[in-house]
């Protein structure tokens, strides 16, 4: 076949973007049910996290009270309203779990009130309580969590982009990263998080031990144990808005008004609009933007309490200041305040999982791609406050037809599932195996070749796909490199590129904290 090459489709015609076809296929059968949901505020757990004491107890994902909202929803109703594309139905499973764990609990720490997805450990809490397993009780290690710091990392998944080291010297030579002009680059943290389900079930088995995942390997095996319909994966990704004495006048935010046809990195420091972030509340904004950033109006400023966010502390302001290159001026002082600017949310109730992804919008009522108006016509009337101010984009499948887990092919239409905020800025240097495997990101549609090799064209699940572990003397002695990312594609996951390695059950996570420091440091 003669190839072409044109620009896709974006999938804004599609309303269905967010589901399209079936994700059942004979190694892909799960049948699971769930048990009924319990009002909100009548069960166990939300008693305990009622419970007053110095520790912060994680909570699993509560009942938001939205009719026919269940979780874990069965994998066969999943599979179907994908099957059925079921755009509405997936929608609104969507905007249940991000309502469920974006809701408040009675928990406080350093005087913010802490949402249900604030209660859960970290990446690094999870792997804490690893090395003390067994010695150390689990459920005092990760349910009932000593008063924590929020540590708030650069984000790993920035590091496999060529440019982005060039972009952090860059804003070395800044005077501040508060110093916001039309041409800087905003500064983001995450923090990888885990409901209790998924944390315990991570420390149970090792599964951030490279020793762990080797012997696993060395058994023949080419997966991890598969991690339970109820777990769940996020990572909240935050800015720093200055606080106290330096809080003084209003903050200045490049912000997401839609993406580009373009095949080209497009991120924050490309978008052309701001709003402005008014910690004292004053802010009348309801929608509008400053095209070119031009000065704050009224209109375009917003309030903190538009954003999910918290104060830092002073410990918590130097463990992100620690996370910059030499030289480069701090980013975080006590007092200022962390505002959640996106986040990616995943959950085990498929094989392959949900993807679902949130980024702060001014107008959420009219979010541009790769959200669609099918989407927003979704949220529930028990999505309230701040956290009604997020956009949503979701898909639950990689491209259209759906195909099977294994031995399907790079044929149909493209579905773009991204966050603005972390991949738009990718460039095809990020995209790897396109070099070492010589594995193009690139979907067939119509005959003709559409290339995916740009963040503003890859999709959650083809991208996690590719989560694996690859053995460090494979690496060393130059046999194998790591997989790395793929824009949007269908992934074979019984591809022989995973012969010699393990897929870590989507989640880079795991991949990543098993090889990296190894475990005789840890």
């Amino acid at each position: 076949m003669k190839k072409a090459y044109l620009l896709p489709t974006l999938l804004g015609a599609c309303l269905w973007l967010a589901s399209c076809s079936s994700n059942t296929s004979n190694t892909e059968t799960e049948t699971t049910t769930s048990a009924p949901a319990a009002a909100p505020g009548d069960t166990a757990r939300d008693k305990l996290a009622a419970r007053p004491g110095p520790n912060v107890q994680a909570v699993t994902l509560p009942n938001p009270g939205i009719p026919g909202f269940t979780f874990p929803e069965d994998s066969s109703v999943i599979n179907g309203w994908i099957r059925n594309r079921d755009a509405a139905q997936i929608s609104r499973h969507g905007w249940g779990i991000w309502t469920a764990l974006s809701l408040p609990t009675p928990q406080r720490l350093n005087g913010d009130t802490l949402r249900v997805y604030e209660t859960w450990p970290t990446k690094d809490e999870v792997d804490a309580a690893q090395q003390a397993a067994p010695k150390a009780n689990l459920r005092a290690l990760l349910l009932q969590r000593p008063t924590p710091r929020r540590r708030l990392n650069r984000p790993r998944q920035l590091f496999r982009d060529p440019d982005f080291r060039k972009g952090l010297k860059a804003r070395a030579k800044v005077a501040s990263a508060h110093a916001m002009t039309a041409d800087s680059q905003e500064d983001v943290f995450e923090s990888v998080s885990y409901d209790p389900v998924a944390a315990s079930f991570i420390v149970q088995n090792k599964l951030f031990w490279a020793s762990t995942l080797q012997g696993l390997i060395d058994k023949g095996q080419g997966d991890i144990p598969q991690l339970p319909r109820e777990a769940i994966a996020i990572k909240p990704v935050y800015e720093v808005v200055p606080g106290g004495k330096r809080g003084r006048g209003l903050y200045q935010m490049k912000v997401w008004t839609g993406t580009t046809s373009a095949r080209i990195p497009f991120g924050q420091e490309k978008w052309s609009s701001c709003v402005y972030v008014d910690t004292a509340n004053g802010g009348k904004g309801q929608g509008q933007v400053s095209p070119g950033c031009a000065p704050a109006t009224p209109a375009t400023t917003y309030n903190l309490r538009d954003f999910v966010h918290f104060k830092l502390t002073a410990a918590e302001a130097a463990a992100m200041n620690a996370e910059l290159d030499p030289g480069t001026p701090p980013v975080a002082y006590a007092g200022d305040y962390a505002i959640l600017v996106a986040m990616h949310i995943t959950t085990k109730e498929i094989k392959r999982w949900t993807w679902q992804t949130m980024w702060w919008a001014p107008n959420p009522d009219r979010a541009p791609l790769p959200s669609t108006p099918g989407v927003v016509a979704q949220r529930p009337a028990q999505l309230v406050g701040a956290p009604r101010h997020y956009a949503m984009a979701i898909s639950y499948q990689m491209i259209d037809p759906v195909q099977p887990f294994a031995g399907g092919q790079s044929v149909g239409q493209s579905i773009y599932v991204f966050n603005p905020y972390l991949e738009a800025g990718f460039g095809p240097g990020t995209f790897s195996n396109s070099a070492h495997l010589r594995e193009p990101s690139r979907v067939v549609t119509n005959g003709l070749v559409v290339v995916n090799d740009v963040g503003v064209r890859t999709n959650c699940m083809s991208c996690h796909a590719e989560a694996s572990f690859t053995p460090f003397a494979a690496i060393t002695s130059k046999k194998m490199l790591p997989l790395g990312y793929l824009g949007d594609t269908y992934v074979d996951m019984g591809s022989p590129k995973f012969k010699g390695r393990l897929r870590t059950d989507f989640l880079w996570s795991i991949a990543d904290m098993a090889s990296a420091p190894p475990d005789s440091l840890k």
